[in-house]
Order: structure tokens, then sequence, then C-alpha cells
């Protein structure tokens, strides 16, 4: 009897993989649990102490006391040593990406003359943040594959394939509703209600809203200075009405780490980042993927409103959908200067200075001039330690936005006492916080003159904890 093609290729397979040197039954040696979570209630004064949803741009202002939204993730690693030169890491996890809930990847050591083979989801330099103001200013999340400190001279090399992808728009099913909606511009409302396009072009340009960005990322460090690159491109690069945006894109980061605070000695670190970037690679996703995390962190004024307001439909301010909205000669760069000094009776001084300017570029398809826009800010986050697990942290910030000849800013101050407790390793916080805001996001919406932004207390109980 002969046997089935699907038996064949079977013991085609088992033949191959008979020949490749593993280890029988062998056994994970370790396995790792990491994890973050925060957790906590804030109420707002001008709203009788209802909930607060978050008051201000954590990422320009500080993260404390403004991150009334709650989050966390966990991972496990398995690690298994398969013989002397190598070892096999597992990495599973539910955490909060925009692809969906689960996220894993592999690393294998030893199968290449150095560094680490790695392919899957993942997030790439996650060490690029500053812990104040949840500031990534890298954030390079998708799926595809790479290898890690791979030695190349006296330095180590990153190469990586990342495949992100647009939020799709199911919402946007009814062409008519989008046009009736309005899009803030006659010409796109025209576009629809005039029958300019027949029901099959609308459905190839919906299709196209689908379409990956595709990133090649490189990365070198020497001593205290990496530089970062990304190539970017995402065909058809289309928006709801088939206008098209930048396909490709590319952007530079030079890091430059500090054993000092700026040159001051001591128990200290500083941090001085450059980043550029065109076409894809500038606005929000100047040194970035496509990720729910880069469509709402600080860079371009025209890519979207960080809050639901009354002011704006769904998606004509939605940054998520604006994040590739990009020209092709539209241009950004972005300077960070950031770091800590902790001085001999424990106090501590954690301050960022930041900064972007924005060339939109201009547009063939509805003949869009270029316009500019730029953001600065600067916060200070003080630790004052009281007794042993108890500290006062402070923390004080400020940003003005420039777009169209206007401009506007915000700031804020905040006092949390907070009990903590660490191993170095782990970290765990209680913090009761008290945050005045003279500006609020919670009170009004901005550039409203019937509904205005006034002051608000919000006050918070938040926990907090790493490991």
């Amino acid at each position: 009897m002969k046997k089935s093609k699907l038996s064949l290729a079977a013991l085609s397979v088992a033949s191959v993989l008979s020949s490749i040197p593993i280890a029988n039954a062998a056994i994970i040696d370790e396995v790792e649990f990491h994890g973050y979570f925060r957790a906590g209630f804030f109420a707002s004064k001008e709203n009788d102490f209802k909930k607060a949803d978050i008051g201000g741009q954590k990422e320009q202002l500080g993260r404390l006391g403004l991150e009334s939204d709650n989050d966390g993730n966990f991972g496990f690693t398995t690690i298994t040593n398969i013989n002397d030169d190598q070892q096999l890491r597992i990495h599973i996890g539910v955490g909060d990406t925009e692809f969906d809930d689960l996220i894993g990847y592999l690393e294998m050591d030893g199968v290449l003359p150095s560094g680490t083979l790695w392919g899957g989801k993942r997030k790439l330099a996650e060490e690029n943040y500053v812990f104040m103001t949840d500031f990534f200013y890298t954030d390079l999340e998708g799926i595809g594959a790479g290898v890690h400190d791979y030695e190349i001279g006296d330095g180590f090399l990153d190469i990586a394939y990342i495949s992100s992808e647009r939020e799709n728009s199911d919402s946007f099913d009814d062409y008519d509703d989008f046009a009736e909606a309005g899009y803030n511009s006659t010409l796109y409302q025209n576009l629809y209600t005039r029958g300019f396009y027949s029901d099959s072009q609308k459905a190839q340009i919906k299709s196209n809203l689908n379409n990956p960005m595709h990133t090649l990322h490189a990365s070198y460090t020497l001593g205290a200075m990496t530089l970062h690159a990304n190539y970017k491109y995402l065909p058809n690069n289309w928006d709801l009405v088939g206008k098209p945006w930048a396909d490709t894109g590319y952007d530079a980061t030079a890091i430059y780490h500090m054993l000092n605070f700026f040159g001051l000695e001591g128990n200290a670190f500083s941090y001085a980042i450059l980043q550029a970037g065109k076409g894809l690679g500038s606005g929000n996703l100047l040194g970035g993927t496509i990720t729910a995390y880069s469509a709402t962190r600080p860079g371009s004024l025209t890519q979207g409103y960080k809050i639901t307001t009354p002011n704006y439909n769904s998606f004509s301010g939605d940054p998520h959908y604006l994040l590739t909205h990009r020209n092709e000669d539209a241009t950004s760069a972005r300077a960070i200067l950031w770091g800590g000094y902790t001085n001999s009776d424990g106090i501590g001084f954690f301050p960022s200075i930041q900064a972007q300017y924005n060339d939109e570029g201009k547009n063939d398809w509805d003949n869009s001039s270029g316009s500019h826009n730029y953001w600065v800010s600067a916060m200070m986050r003080n630790i004052f330690p009281v007794k042993d697990n108890f500290i006062v942290q402070t923390e004080v910030g400020y940003y003005e936005n420039v777009q169209s000849g206007g401009h506007w800013h915000q700031s804020k101050i905040t006092v949390a006492p907070t009990f903590v407790l660490s191993d170095g390793l782990s970290t765990a916080e209680i913090r009761f916080t008290a945050t005045y805001l003279p500006i609020s996001w919670t009170t009004g919406v901005e550039g409203n003159r019937d509904i205005p932004q006034t002051d608000d207390f919000v006050f918070g109980i938040q926990a907090d904890a790493y490991w």
C-alpha cells in the first residue's frame, strides 16, 4: 500500500529534525517571572470629586499624579541550557500591546558566531526611556526577527526587521457617515457626497488601511554612545478618502550615556539624546513603529488630540488614525536631556528637558501647503527621604506648544507621600497624590471658548509595582 503524501511529508520533516543536534529530554533550567502594574483612583475637585480622567500630558509634565489610567503586563521566560555554548530563552506574556493580548518571542544563543538570534513579537530598545515622564523616545514594537549584541570591533550591533500595522478602520464601514460627520474639509466631504468614488474604489481604499509598515532597524553601541537608524516602507499609505501620504521614511537617534550628572560626579547619571527623521520617520513616528503609544506620545501637533473632546469627531482628531499621515518631505527633530542626582542625604533630583520641531511638508494631492509646529517642556521630580520605607515625592512640569501662529501651555505641581519597599530589583509603592493643574483637561475643552479649561486639584491613591 502506498504511503500518503502527508505521511511522506511527515517522514521528511522527521528526517531533517533528526539530523539537528538537540538535547534529548532537555530540561528547563530556570523560569523568570516579570511584570508591572499600576492601579489607582483619582478624583477631581472641580467635578465634585467624581472620577478624574487624565488631566494633562504626562510625557511633558511628568507622570506623577496624572496617570489615572490603570495599566499592567506580565511575562514568563523559560531558560534552557542546551550545552555549554547554546541557550534557548522563550518569552511569553500578556500585556498592553496594540496587536493583541499575547506577546511572545524566542532568543537563541550559540547559533551565530556571536550575539543572540531572536524572532517573534516583541518591543526593542525598551531602555530608551525617561521613567519620570513615561516617555519612550524610541518605540519599536512589532512582529519580526533580528540579531542582538553581535560583536563588531569594540562595539555591539543590533539589526532587526519589524512589521507593524495600523489600527483598522472597521468603525468607518459607512463612508456616507464619514462624509456627513465632516473631515474639517469641504473637499473631502464632496468626494463622497457627489459620488466621486465608486463602491469598488471605496473598498480598495479601505483595504489599504490595513497594510503593514515594514521597518528595517540597526543600532550600534560603542562605549557610552549608541546610534540607531530605521528605514520604513508602508505601501499605499492612504487615508479614508484615498489621499496618499508618505510611503517611505527614515529616522536616526544618537544617545550619549554619562555616569555623572552632566559632569557632576557622585551618585548620578545623565543622557543626551538627538533624533531626526523624514517622511514616515517624522512626527509621532520619529524613532518608532506603529503602536498605540506612538500615536499618543508627544510628536507633531497636527497628529490628533490626546483626549476625547466634544470639539472633534471620532476620526478627524483621532491620533491613532492620523499616526501615518506624514508627507514625504515632512521632517522632524527632537532633543532630550535627562538624568538624576542623589546627594549624601538621600535627596534625589531627576529633571528632564525636551523639545521637538516639525516641518509638515507639502502634499500635491489636495495642494495643501506646509506648516511648522514645535513644543518644549521641562519637568523635575524630587525625592525626599523621611524615614525607612517612607518618602515624599514632588514633581513640577511645564510645556509650551506652538502651531500655526497660536500657542498654548500647561503646567502642574504634584506632592506625593509614598510608602516604598524595594530589594533593588523589584520595587513596590503606595502613593497618595495631590496635583494642582492651573489648566486642566478635566475641566473643559482646549480652544473652546464656550467650555474653557480652568484650574483643578486632582487627588489620588495609587499602587505601583514592577518585578
